[in-house]
């Protein structure tokens, strides 16, 4: 098929960089870091587990805005989008495979650092007391609510070049943060950036007198419910997204300033 044959070649042009290392690495570094700190910690396994995903979630952003700034910048590079333009597969398959390998990577990088950290916390610091199912759906969740920003910041990349990619990803992480507070009460749910992180927070609560600031897990189908209206809109925002994208694709010729 011609969309395998042209993500073949766009894994192979990302080789000689820094592209792998990054979904290998940053995903490991995390893990270190957090199971390192919650190996002398006093917090509670809940409240761990939370801190983790808040991080992750957190981080996605900037991490997002870096990698598609190297997709595509590798593109310029090679061409000046001159492959992505070729007529000889299409520039709607070409954009697609771009798509895709982000997408891919993404999700690998994902489910090492969610992975990576079940097995650390439940074999080695033996602190874990949420079922594998628990960390499964937030995993998905989590990676669904990033494919919004995964095709923005191809676009931003596209558009404005790498600066405003990564420069983007660090707003969105820092603004993402705030989403965490009351400040986003009531909003959460019409923010791209906000979805990953209010998606995992809605799964804990906090008990009264507590110094976590969450420590039980709610009800599964109850934090679902709290989420339906932020998952409608992650759907509907990504859908539109991706064919508002593939439209102005279709029309792009190269920047004006290349």
């Amino acid at each position: 098929m011609k969309i395998l044959r042209l993500m073949k070649a766009d894994f192979i042009k990302m080789k000689h960089t820094s592209f792998y290392w990054i979904h290998i690495c940053v995903p490991i570094i995390g893990i270190l870091i957090f199971l390192g700190y919650y190996s002398f910690s006093i917090a509670g396994s809940i409240g761990k587990v939370n801190g983790y995903l808040d991080g992750l979630s957190l981080v996605f952003p900037v991490v997002i805005g870096i990698v598609c700034s190297m997709v595509i910048e590798q593109e310029l590079k090679a061409g000046k989008f001159k492959e992505m333009l070729s007529v000889e597969y299409g520039k709607g398959i070409c954009l697609l495979s771009k798509v895709l390998v982000v997408l891919v990577m993404g999700f690998f990088s994902l489910s090492l650092a969610v992975g990576g950290f079940f097995i650390g916390f439940e074999y080695i610091l033996k602190q874990n007391i949420l079922p594998f199912k628990f960390y499964a759906v937030l995993t998905l969740l989590i990676f669904m609510a990033q494919i919004f920003i995964y095709l923005f910041h191809l676009w931003l990349s596209i558009k404005f070049g790498s600066g405003a990619s990564i420069g983007m990803g660090i707003f969105e992480s820092l603004f993402s943060a705030l989403i965490i507070t009351v400040l986003g009460d009531g909003i959460w749910q019409w923010i791209p950036c906000a979805w990953s992180i209010r998606f995992c927070n809605n799964f804990f609560i906090k008990k009264a007198n507590s110094i976590d600031i969450f420590n039980k897990l709610a009800d599964f189908n109850t934090g679902l419910s709290i989420n339906a209206i932020g998952v409608r809109n992650c759907i509907i925002y990504t859908i539109i997204l991706g064919i508002l994208f593939g439209i102005w694709f279709n029309f792009f010729e190269g920047r004006k300033s290349e």
